[in-house]
């Protein structure tokens, strides 16, 4: 409003001296300057460009009257535009910006997730209308995605529990516990939570999609997890040595079984040894047999000389 003000003024002022010019021959000359500046404020006060991606929301005494696409637009001096941004937006909350939240188990957690979402332009006007303020984008980023996100995550954890799984383990059972939280998953239900409730307060934003990148839990139940993780161990390591000595024993009284029903494995193992006493050169006793109830004078190893 300002622009076209100042262009009429300048109008007029070469309109005076265009006037004036007529007795003097370098008024109408210098009436060319306000001319040409008034004419260029005109204009700029007539025409608005809209970025690309972005949505423009034309407005006649602060009333919508419709939204324009990107490109170069004409309307009257006195209608103001209003640009929304329509490019693909990504809120990140990372770090200290994580969101707090409460899980099924009682306890708190900090969550790092993303989400991206954009305005839907066919209800630009609405958008308008209902978070008009002196940042329009910044207002519907925090009403109609921090807040309600915020809200979603919170209801989706709620029923995260995972100390649902420190139950007693069988021990003959192959089943191994899992505490790695399905981030995919999670993340499913968040993007539909969201769109749901988006779709509820006026469906003025398109969400795209949420991810979960890490979930922070609380030490008291982060200890919970660790102990029984290490319970879990001791209790695996136990029955993994109980099998062993088991199947030790089986073995033993296998080789046994076998000896007493065929002296000849005996007989061969002593062979074996024999022959690494004699290998490593080793003196072997006078009269030494393998062969049970036989006895021999002959030696095995010896330099003497008869």
């Amino acid at each position: 409003m300002f622009t076209f003000v100042l262009a009429l003024l300048m109008l007029l002022a070469a309109v005076a001296m265009f006037a004036v010019g007529k007795s003097k021959g370098r008024g109408r000359a210098l009436g060319l300057v306000p001319l040409l500046a008034g004419g260029v404020l005109m204009a700029m006060a007539c025409t608005t460009i809209i970025q690309a991606k972005n949505v423009g929301v034309l407005t006649t005494f602060g009333k919508p009257t419709r939204s324009l696409n990107a490109g170069l637009h004409v309307k009257a001096p006195w209608q103001k535009v209003t640009e929304l941004d329509g490019t693909k937006i990504t809120n990140k909350y990372t770090g200290e910006e994580r969101i707090e939240v409460r899980i099924g188990d009682g306890t708190t957690a900090a969550v790092e997730t993303a989400i991206r979402w954009s305005i839907v332009g066919e209800k630009a006007d609405e958008i308008y209308a209902d978070y008009r303020s002196d940042d329009v984008n910044m207002n519907v980023r925090e009403a109609l995605v921090e807040t309600v996100f915020k809200n979603a995550i919170n209801a989706v954890f709620g029923q995260y529990n995972p100390t649902a799984e420190l139950v007693t383990v069988d021990p003959n059972s192959d089943k191994r516990l899992n505490f790695v939280p399905d981030y995919d998953g999670l993340a499913a239900e968040v993007t539909e939570s969201m769109k749901q409730r988006v779709a509820d307060s006026g469906g003025y934003v398109k969400i795209e999609f949420v991810t979960l990148s890490g979930i922070s839990l609380s030490p008291e139940t982060q200890k919970k997890i660790n102990e029984f993780q290490a319970e879990v161990a001791r209790t695996q390591v136990a029955l993994q040595a109980e099998r062993t000595n088991r199947a030790q024993a089986a073995a033993n009284k296998a080789l046994s079984t076998s000896v007493s029903n065929n002296p000849n494995v005996l007989v061969s193992r002593c062979l074996d040894t024999l022959q690494m006493m004699v290998e490593n050169q080793q003196p072997v006793p006078a009269g030494f047999t393998c062969w049970p109830g036989q006895s021999s004078n002959l030696v095995l190893g010896g330099n003497g000389k008869n």
